[in-house]
């Protein structure tokens, strides 16, 4: 699917070199849970208990934000999986280490900037998460514009926060089959909090999206399978929270400042063009 750079509404509040680091009273910039919920057996039981919620009470209850029984059988999955496995991770296991290059793949995820950058950024995140809101809101767009075509930002889904996490994650990928997924990556930030059936349908149409196509695409989790990949990745690395990052195979750990991504960038830019003279 060809992808290029959108018309965003993503505020420019950043200068082409550098932002000011944030305040120290600053929020800590990623959501940290221990590594035992995020395991191949949880996320592969809370999946198999959302497809089983909506073949047995249809579509739309798989989609109201407000369904308690939804929510129950998501927290008693995860707690049932916990269990059988036993707490058998490392309570002290880090993050990825930020000194080494980790080999993330990316082929077929929504990206923004040149299919062939040298530079490829990859974020995993939930459309939940505060953090990755204010990276989408602050952050990434100024990146996009110093940047352009020398790098690839590419979004990768790890839906964990929430039930509504998943529907928002089918819902954007829905979006990116019609070649809008960064329109509806941004109307999903904007609406955190918000999130239901007639949010994603909403959100669709003011887009002009084909609704029938849509809906379709919605209604049968069509990506399912694509967005769990994603999240198994995401444990595979090690990944602990969101939003993550790995520039070129090297992690970055949160919401960061745009100063620290431009660093991260401008280092393997030189890095890059020192090989190539050599």
């Amino acid at each position: 699917m060809e992808n290029s750079t959108p018309t965003s509404n993503l505020p420019v509040n950043a200068p082409a070199a550098a932002a000011p680091a944030p305040a120290a009273t600053d929020p800590a910039p990623v959501l940290v849970i221990p590594r035992t919920v995020f395991n191949y057996v949880v996320i592969a039981i809370v999946f198999f208990v959302l497809g089983a919620v909506v073949s047995a009470a249809g579509s739309n209850a798989l989609f109201n934000a407000n369904s308690a029984e939804n929510e129950r059988l998501v927290r008693e999955a995860v707690a049932q999986a916990i269990q059988a496995r036993g707490d058998t991770a490392a309570a002290g296991s880090t993050d990825p280490d930020p000194n080494q290059r980790y080999d993330v793949s990316y082929d077929g995820d929504p990206f923004l900037g040149a299919a062939d950058a040298q530079v490829v950024i990859v974020e995993f995140s939930d459309f939940n998460c505060g953090f990755c809101g204010r990276y989408a809101r602050e952050t990434l767009q100024p990146l996009v514009d110093a940047y352009g075509d020398r790098v690839r930002f590419v979004y990768r889904d790890y839906p964990f926060l929430a039930a509504t996490s998943l529907d928002a994650a089918l819902a954007a990928q829905c979006a990116h089959e019609q070649d809008n997924f960064w329109g509806y990556h941004n109307a999903l930030f904007s609406n955190q909090g918000q999130f239901s059936r007639e949010t994603f349908l909403n959100i669709a149409q003011n887009l002009k999206l084909d609704m029938g196509a849509f809906t379709s695409c919605l209604d049968s989790q069509k990506y399912r399978d694509e967005i769990v990949e994603d999240a198994l990745a995401a444990q595979e690395l090690g990944v602990r929270g969101t939003p993550a990052f790995f520039v070129n195979g090297r992690f970055i750990s949160g919401a960061q400042p745009y100063r620290v991504f431009a660093q991260a960038i401008d280092a393997e830019l030189a890095a890059l063009a020192e090989a190539g003279s050599s």
